[in-house]
């Protein structure tokens, strides 16, 4: 007897696929796309973590970056401060202090006392200052005369050439003098001059490295 099939061929039992097979096949399936799934994380969890250290290392590298710049611009600014300080430095020995000035003046005319050689006195004194030409101080001075000797002007012009106050001394004024009078002082009789002192101008000069313009 001829039977006839007339269902698909999907749906016909000889042809049917195994249950077996196709829960071997799913299995596969699930292994291969826990597998692709798993690597995915691994892989994409390394690459991100990569990416964390290097930006952790660009971070340090910038900040290390800023310090060289940094320590760079310190080393720098400590050679031009040692230019300064050694300038300041050269332009305060090149200066005149002139309170150090007037003690070694006052020691001079005073001469410790010593009037034998030369009694010395002046009624003011001047200064006047120019950095280029130097300085000039004026002072009307006189020298007691006793019996008629004139010698002791000369002796405080050796005093003051022979004095700390001498040092960049350019030129000093002639021991020129006339007479005077004063019956209130013994003896009354003095010597009255005009002594000018002309110093060296102590400007430093830069180019000079810090030494002073002027010839000591």
């Amino acid at each position: 007897m001829i039977r006839i099939n007339l269902l698909p061929a999907d749906l016909r039992r000889g042809n049917r696929i195994p249950a077996k097979v196709l829960a071997t096949a799913f299995a596969s399936a699930l292994v291969v796309s826990g597998a692709l799934g798993w690597f995915g994380l691994v892989y994409f969890g390394d690459l991100a973590a990569a990416e964390q250290r290097l930006a952790d290392v660009e971070l340090k590298l910038a900040a290390r970056t800023k310090k060289v710049v940094y320590f760079d611009d310190l080393e720098k600014n400590q050679k031009e401060y040692a230019g300064r300080v050694q300038t300041i430095q050269d332009i305060g020995k090149s200066r005149r202090v002139w309170s150090q000035f007037l003690d070694e003046l006052i020691d001079v005319i005073n001469n410790n006392g010593d009037t034998e050689r030369h009694l010395a006195w002046c009624d003011g004194i001047a200064m006047k200052n120019d950095p280029k030409k130097g300085a000039i101080v004026s002072m009307p001075s006189y020298v007691q005369m006793q019996d008629r000797e004139k010698d002791r002007i000369a002796n405080l012009h050796e005093d003051i050439e022979a004095s700390p106050i001498a040092k960049g001394l350019v030129s000093k004024s002639e021991p020129t003098f006339e007479q005077v009078v004063d019956k209130q002082r013994v003896p009354p009789v003095a010597l009255s001059f005009p002594l000018s002192l002309q110093y060296a101008p102590t400007i430093v000069d830069p180019k000079a490295k810090g030494k002073p313009a002027a010839k000591k």
